[in-house]
């Protein structure tokens, strides 16, 4: 799986492939929660992976930052039920 570098920019995280941006649009539940509103990967890259290497990259961060998350989007749901082992990040 491909290592993603997310930048923070104010309600979203970016990681930059092949000249395109993947985003996670995200607001703040309450202090140390973390709600994942939106991943979005653009077309020109699905089918790769990119989708759950970018959950992977949030997971990774959420462990490193000691926060939770709280997954509204159905691809992020989806993901982090798939993947038991990031299942100690989810408030």
């Amino acid at each position: 799986m491909t290592d993603l570098i997310l930048t923070d920019e104010g309600s979203k995280l970016t990681a930059q492939v092949e000249g395109h941006e993947l985003k996670i649009d995200y607001s703040w539940e309450r202090p140390g929660v973390m709600r994942v509103d939106f991943v979005e990967v653009p077309d020109a890259l699905g089918g790769r992976g990119l989708g759950t290497a970018l959950v992977g990259a949030l997971v990774e961060k959420a462990r490193a930052e000691d926060f939770r998350l709280v997954p509204i989007c159905g691809f992020a749901k989806a993901q982090l039920a798939r993947h038991p082992e990031w299942q100690d990040v989810l408030d």
